[in-house]
């Protein structure tokens, strides 16, 4: 015979064997039979404790059809075994106790097992720990306190079906209120201003994801970089139409005329049958709800076609002259708040509090005041030191009050600020952008910077940005190349008429008038004012107009200090008791004095 016959032979035989084991071990498999007295909760325990589906063929081990730790008994008892027991007894056929010679009733799958291999166990009569621990699990105590725990348990239940519900009946509440429907036709641009359109395009450039848009609440950067002015703008944004609330945003998002599931129960006395129906109120928390732009074939394609029109309306060599003013404010608007967050930063940095709030005006004042000469950059620099300073001072005063010290940093800042104004010669050395999540340039900031001005937001001033942007378009249409008047605060006009008739003024003319009036500016004019502060923009406007004369030509920047008056928003009391910004009186005296000419019949204007 050859080898592989003797391997085929082999084979056969232990297959035989193995079979003939199987069914011997099958032989052993126990009757379970139910205890007729027991709760039918435990017969139910026990028949699924005893229950097997075979043994494996190479190892002869019961294969058992559910694990012990998937059947529930904490509710009898932490031991499976015992409380299968108190419901079944699992009977070998033919078999006998070794102990008392009668039937063998298995204590537990162990005991099986044990069996299996030729080692019989004794039986549940047999084993007095396992009686004790059975009549411990039937004593009926402990059965009173089961069947409280379920109807607890049961009740539990019914309240969280009626909370399921309740949670159901609010989505269909949101899903009827801002259900959103797509493909839907296209719409143009809501008439809104420059800040809500900046705004918006950060929305949508800057959200992790635009279909919907995420609440700006989980955003890793901030939106705004003042926080208390997030949740007003982001109400404009829904009031423009410019996006519109999304009925996938979570319940928590809206307020509702019965806050929650359990106050709506306690109006009902914990009846669940009379639970009052969830409503809202009309109003939300802007920073916790999703958002989505409406028009277009889908969310996504709408997203896309809003920044287009938002990137074309943000232009600004599109902008008229109140556009460009809007569009001014939300620069010195967006980087004194960056400043200001700056400040904060820091001085938690250092361990102190926030500025007080009795403070903050005087905070603001001097970051606005920076805003309008420096560089973020360099009024970064001049923050770090202020809160530097401070920290140094509670280092050295430990008994002092924090809040003071804070205080301190708005001091420092105070002065700081003063001589970076007065002295538009110091250098500071300007910081780079402020790293860690949570301490960018908020979204905004980035949008209008280097989106729509093309510029750095930390080497940028203020009056740069005047200087650098086009000029305003007229929106009135002129026949007749005619002198605009001197009571026309349209400055739109007024520039674009210079520029059309370069050859009927002389650019010399604004620098030494602007001489005249830092020299002397209680002359001229009969204004009733203080004249530190005229005399202070008009300084302001003079080292703009040197800065950049050599690369413009005089001509523009004759113009660009023009267009700068805007800037200068000192007021002031002219004659008669009315109140002008300090930039408007020397925009008025400039223009009187390059749009007069010998042969005009001008009359006598109290305020130039």
């Amino acid at each position: 015979m050859n080898a592989v016959a003797r391997h085929r032979i082999s084979r056969v035989t232990e297959t035989s064997e193995s079979r003939t084991g199987i069914e011997a071990l099958s032989a052993l498999v126990p009757t379970v039979i139910p205890d007729d007295v027991a709760d039918p909760e435990l017969v139910t325990i026990g028949e699924r404790y005893w229950s097997i589906d075979g043994f494996a063929e190479e190892f002869g081990t019961p294969i058992w059809s559910e694990k012990v730790r998937d059947i529930d008994t904490q509710e009898w008892g932490q031991q499976p075994h015992s409380v299968a027991a108190a419901g079944v007894r699992a009977v070998v056929p033919g078999r006998t106790c070794p102990g008392c010679a009668g039937p063998l009733s298995l204590t537990s799958r162990s005991a099986f097992a044990q069996l299996c291999i030729g080692n019989p166990p004794d039986c549940v009569e047999c084993t007095p720990s396992l009686l004790r621990a059975i009549q411990t699990v039937i004593d009926p105590a402990r059965k009173a306190g089961r069947d409280a725990a379920r109807i607890k348990r049961q009740a539990a239940q019914v309240r969280d079906d009626a909370r399921d519900r309740w949670h159901q009946i609010q989505q269909e509440v949101l899903d009827e209120q801002y259900g959103a429907a797509f493909p839907s036709p296209e719409r143009l641009l809501p008439d809104t201003g420059v800040r809500e359109q900046i705004a918006a395009l950060a929305l949508l450039r800057y959200a992790p994801s635009t279909a919907p848009i995420e609440p700006v609440a989980d955003w890793p950067e901030p939106w705004h970089p003042d926080r208390h002015k997030v949740v007003e703008l982001l109400g404009d944004l829904v009031d423009t139409d410019l996006v519109r609330i999304a009925a996938s945003s979570p319940a928590a998002a809206f307020v509702w005329v019965h806050e929650s599931f359990d106050a709506a129960r306690r109006i009902a006395n914990g009846d669940l049958d009379t639970l009052p129906t969830p409503q809202l109120t009309g109003s939300y928390y802007p920073t916790k709800v999703f958002f989505y732009v409406p028009g277009g074939s889908s969310p996504e394609a709408a997203a896309q076609r809003l920044d287009a029109q938002l990137v074309a309306a943000l232009n600004p060599a599109t902008m008229t002259t109140d556009r460009r003013i809007e569009l001014l404010d939300v620069v010195a608007e967006l980087l004194a708040a960056e400043a200001a967050r700056y400040l904060n930063d820091q001085l938690k940095e250092h361990n102190l509090p926030a500025v007080p709030v009795n403070q903050q005006a005087r905070m603001w004042a001097a970051i606005e005041r920076l805003v309008e000469h420096r560089s973020l950059g360099e009024i970064y620099s001049l923050v770090w030191k202020s809160a530097r300073i401070a920290a140094v001072a509670a280092q050295k005063n430990p008994q002092a009050r924090r809040e003071n010290m804070s205080t301190h940093a708005v001091n420092r800042l105070e002065s700081l600020a003063k001589r970076a104004v007065s002295e538009p010669g110091w250098e500071i050395n300007p910081f780079d952008e402020v790293s860690g999540v949570g301490h960018g340039l908020a979204a905004m900031t980035r949008t209008l910077f280097f989106t729509i001005l093309d510029s750095d937001p930390l080497r940028t001033t203020c009056l740069q940005v005047v200087v650098n942007l086009p000029a305003p378009v007229d929106e009135t249409s002129v026949d007749e190349p005619l002198a605009p008047s001197v009571h026309d605060d349209e400055r739109a006009q007024t520039l674009a008429w210079l520029h059309a008739h370069p050859d009927t003024w002389n650019p010399d003319e604004v620098l030494t008038a602007l001489d005249a009036i830092v020299a002397s500016p209680e002359d001229g004019p009969v204004w009733v004012f203080e004249a530190t502060v005229v005399a202070r923009g008009a300084g302001d406007l003079r080292d703009l107009f040197t800065q950049i004369a050599p690369t413009v030509g005089m001509r523009n920047a004759a113009l660009s200090v023009l267009a700068a008056t805007a800037m200068l928003a000192d007021p002031l009391v002219v004659g008669g008791g009315e109140s002008l910004a300090v930039g408007e009186v020397l925009f008025r005296r400039l223009s009187f004095l390059l749009l007069s000419r010998p042969d005009d019949a001008v009359e006598d204007d109290p305020h130039i």
